[in-house]
């Protein structure tokens, strides 16, 4: 009896080991399954389609409209301005033209092209091999040096042109340069992140003029110029009204002192030293900006008698703008302001 009662007890152990043993493989099925499934669910809503990767945009541009589906990822800019815009959005273009003479110009701006971006060739004459190596989702280029191409560029990728120099009777260049950053976000998809940095360039304008005001220098005149030297010869770009420079200058509660009864669709008068000795303008206060490296101020115009007589030389109403570009987007145009403010004003 003691013998069948135990075999009794060892069969009754086996039995509900085995159901364990079946209960925890069945589990043990299930969660991987259920693993499986909902890494695959992951999975799917990852690189499902959202509504933004499918919305279609119609941009505006010198050149007629294009239609652009979903967010760009990869955008190659033919011209120096449109690298910059990118940059305030946060975005790295895939190729620039003409890496190694912007980095010279905009080497002020705190937002830098990253080490892989790729030379697309000079901005006159930007390698299309190149271009369609890279294989785009969007073209950005200007009117003045890639309309003759449009044709060729709009068959590797959606491609938009703009024009910074309006004609006499349209909009000035600064507008321009507002209108053209918010239609390049409105093609990124960042639409309100265009109007963030354009909100904030407006307040630092707004700040800018208080704190001139504040000291006095409130409605100065003065002259902006461009300048660089050539075999000993000085030459000068001064800025019109219609510049994109003059208007941030205006914005910020400055004066022109230089006036030109014709038309620059470029935004400047150019010329030698002479330009510097109307009465006008020598009276004014001078910001210059120039490469670097060029000693035209430190040692080629100090040699000249006739500029040395100047009353802006003689006052040290003389100003270095750090070779900041004149023709930039809103970084440039902010940093114009801070530092025309911050030379002016201490």
């Amino acid at each position: 009896m003691k013998r069948l009662k135990l075999m009794s007890l060892m069969l009754a152990a086996m039995v509900v080991f085995l159901a364990a043993c079946g209960g925890n493989g069945n589990k043990g099925i299930t969660d991987n399954e259920s693993a499986t499934n909902t890494e695959q669910a992951n999975h799917t809503a990852t690189n499902a389609p959202t509504a933004e990767d499918d919305t279609v945009r119609t941009i505006k541009h010198v050149l007629g409209e294009t239609e652009i589906k979903g967010t760009p990822k990869k955008v190659v800019v033919l011209e120096w301005t449109y690298a910059e815009d990118l940059l305030a959005l946060g975005v790295q273009p895939a190729g620039v033209t003409d890496i190694e003479n912007y980095n010279v110009w905009y080497g002020y701006l705190e937002q830098k092209l990253n080490a892989d971006v790729v030379d697309l060739g000079s901005r006159q004459e930007p390698s299309l091999e190149t271009i369609t190596s890279l294989a785009p989702d969007l073209i950005i280029g200007v009117q003045t040096r890639h309309e003759a191409i449009y044709d060729q560029l709009k068959a590797i990728a959606p491609t938009l042109i703009f024009n910074p120099f309006p004609a006499e009777g349209g909009v000035d260049q600064y507008t321009e340069m507002e209108e053209t950053f918010l239609a390049i976000g409105e093609a990124l998809n960042k639409k309100t992140e265009a109007e963030s940095v354009l909100a904030d360039l407006h307040a630092s304008y707004v700040e800018s003029k208080s704190k001139l005001a504040a000291a006095g220098k409130e409605g100065q005149s003065i002259v902006l110029t461009q300048a660089w030297s050539t075999d000993g010869v000085a030459t000068f770009r001064l800025f019109t009204d219609n510049s994109m420079a003059m208007s941030i200058m205006g914005k910020i509660g400055l004066k022109n002192a230089h006036k030109d009864e014709t038309f620059q669709m470029y935004g400047y008068s150019e010329g030698s030293l002479e330009v510097l000795t109307k009465d006008e303008t020598k009276q004014a206060s001078l910001l210059y900006t120039i490469s670097p490296g060029d000693t035209i101020f430190s040692e080629l115009l100090p040699k000249n008698d006739v500029y040395n007589n100047l009353p802006f030389v003689k006052e040290n109403r003389l100003y270095n703008l750090d070779g900041i570009w004149p023709f930039g987007g809103p970084l440039s145009a902010e940093l114009l302001a801070n530092k025309v403010t911050d030379l002016l004003a201490k």
